[in-house]
């Protein structure tokens, strides 16, 4: 008599086929590419070298995608900081809250 309970159902991955490919197709694939020659590296696509006329771009930027200076984000930094403390901060007040009026 089997010594799994009938209630116990199927071992675990029975009668399945795992996803993906078998090992066994992964060293046919990879012995496959063994035998072909792949292209040298030093070998690149010929790429057309393009420099836009500066006479296309006479607009100044908007505002708003100038770059940031370096006390700028350190301020930005800190005000993020702050308001996630505070945040928090009022989260658990509320909690403690609901928890006084749950007793």
């Amino acid at each position: 008599m089997d010594a799994q309970s009938p209630l116990a159902g199927w071992p675990a991955g029975a009668g399945r086929q795992r996803p993906g490919r078998s090992a066994a197709e992964v060293a046919r694939q990879d012995a496959l590419e063994d035998r072909q020659p792949r292209p040298s590296p030093s070998a690149s696509a010929a790429v057309p070298v393009f420099t836009p006329d500066p006479a296309d771009f006479r607009d100044p930027p908007p505002e708003g995608r100038q770059a940031l200076s370096g006390t700028t984000v350190r301020r930005f930094q800190q005000l993020s900081l702050g308001a996630g403390i505070a945040l928090v901060g009022l989260g658990l007040g509320f909690l403690a809250l609901r928890m006084r009026r749950a007793r």
